[in-house]
């Protein structure tokens, strides 16, 4: 059956990595390890035959972006329309920041789409989403066939998730992504989908180490995984 095969893949790792801001559409550069982390995703899909690479206009999504697309001998494609979520105020800010500044804005930072809340001078959950969802109605309607990579940011991948099974994209904060990993999807004709691969790491330390995959996960329980 003829289908859209979509390949997300987020930005690799920044340089505010290790204090975990709320970036949002703060244009942070990568930093060494994000970079390799996308080259080596870009050497990952170097046999797939795209037909389109698509990616958000900040620079550490655009960065992977030209990576495939050169790959691919296309030309990026850009669009605002895939950017992460708009934090207004919060931007640049940790969690714990935000909730002692914003404390209206209670436990719907980390679930901002299980009540209308507007982070203030940004985006609210459900915005976000129908933004998401508006640009992926337009890349199914103008490619409906075909190989397409977006590269993008935690959010939007999320967002785009939620869009396709039916999840709010409140379920979808539930599901951790790695710098660099990559979602597969199949896109059918009406409303079908398949997920042929979810948070799978391409970077450079590949799977026969630990990798960032589980190194989040150090700490957590007297250093062990």
């Amino acid at each position: 059956m003829k289908r859209l095969r979509l390949y997300l893949l987020r930005h690799g790792e920044t340089q505010t990595n290790g204090r975990y801001p709320f970036n949002g559409w703060t244009d942070v550069p990568l930093s060494d390890k994000g970079k390799a982390q996308l080259e080596a995703a870009a050497r990952a899909l170097a046999p797939v035959r795209f037909d389109r690479v698509i990616s958000s206009d900040l620079f550490r999504a655009r960065f992977g972006g030209e990576l495939l697309a050169g790959g691919a001998g296309l030309k990026l494609e850009t669009d605002p329309d895939w950017r992460e979520m708009h934090f207004g105020e919060c931007e640049g800010l940790e969690f714990e920041e935000i909730r002692r500044l914003h404390p209206e804005l209670g436990e719907s930072v980390m679930n901002p789409e299980g009540r209308e809340v507007s982070f203030p001078g940004g985006e609210s959950g459900q915005g976000f989403s129908a933004r998401v969802a508006g640009a992926l109605a337009r890349l199914r309607a103008e490619t409906p066939v075909g190989r397409v990579a977006l590269v993008s940011h935690a959010g939007t991948a999320r967002a785009v998730l939620a869009a396709l099974f039916g999840f709010s994209v409140a379920v979808m904060w539930s599901f951790h992504q790695s710098h660099g990993c990559l979602h597969v999807v199949d896109v059918y004709p009406g409303s079908a989908a398949a997920c042929r691969v979810l948070n799978a790491y391409l970077g450079p330390e590949g799977y026969a180490s630990p990798g960032p995959g589980l190194d989040f996960l150090a700490g957590e329980f007297g250093g062990a995984y």
